[in-house]
């Protein structure tokens, strides 16, 4: 409230002012004060600021084409990348994401603590599986991404071990007279796992 009025009274307040306010209603979650500050500024916003504050507002697109410039600009920065990720993921695009994750690893491979949880939760949207198990070896952190994709990958092999185990006694009852009614428990279970595996 301070940083705003001392803005308000001195029309001339720096660059540097207004960068941190921006900041403040950023970790504030509050859009509107982001784009306030943004049509206070005199001069051009930088593309930093553009950035902060199309993601502040929820403008993924806008977001996304501002990280591409400065992927151009900067390659080596993997922020940029970042960003542009987290975008690619905010607008569903977890197939995109993912390849773009997996040629930026093939081509800087030690980025791979930064980039594999982005890969991690592509593969679980997809319901890559196979992906996702390959994924969850080579990480090391742990974020919610990361999380949920360990969590859904172990539900989806639990659920096969119990298919498996239903599958005995259903082909044991099967052979035997009243095999119907000795087996509808059992394909109510394989039902439900099949439900269970289509929601995950």
């Amino acid at each position: 409230m301070y940083l705003e009025l001392s803005i308000k009274n001195n029309q001339e307040s720096s660059r540097l002012q207004l960068a941190f306010l921006q900041k403040l209603y950023i970790l504030l979650d509050e859009p509107d004060g982001v784009a306030g500050v943004a049509a206070f500024r005199q001069e051009d916003p930088t593309l930093h600021d553009l950035i902060l504050g199309h993601e502040a507002t929820g403008q993924l697109q806008d977001a996304f084409s501002c990280y591409e410039r400065a992927v151009k600009v900067k390659s080596d920065t993997i922020s940029h990348h970042q960003g542009l990720l987290r975008c690619l993921m905010g607008l569903d695009q977890s197939n995109t994401a993912l390849t773009y994750a997996t040629g930026l690893l093939n081509e800087r491979p030690e980025w791979s603590n930064e980039i594999n949880p982005f890969r991690v939760e592509s593969a679980w949207k997809l319901a890559d599986w196979d992906g996702l198990s390959e994924f969850l070896k080579s990480i090391s952190s742990d974020n919610w991404g990361v999380a949920v994709g360990k969590i859904l990958l172990s539900v989806k092999e639990k659920c096969k071990i119990v298919r498996t185990q239903q599958m005995g006694p259903l082909s044991a009852a099967s052979m035997e007279n009243g095999a119907y009614q000795r087996g509808y428990s059992h394909v109510l279970r394989l039902h439900m796992l099949t439900d269970m595996e289509k929601a995950v």
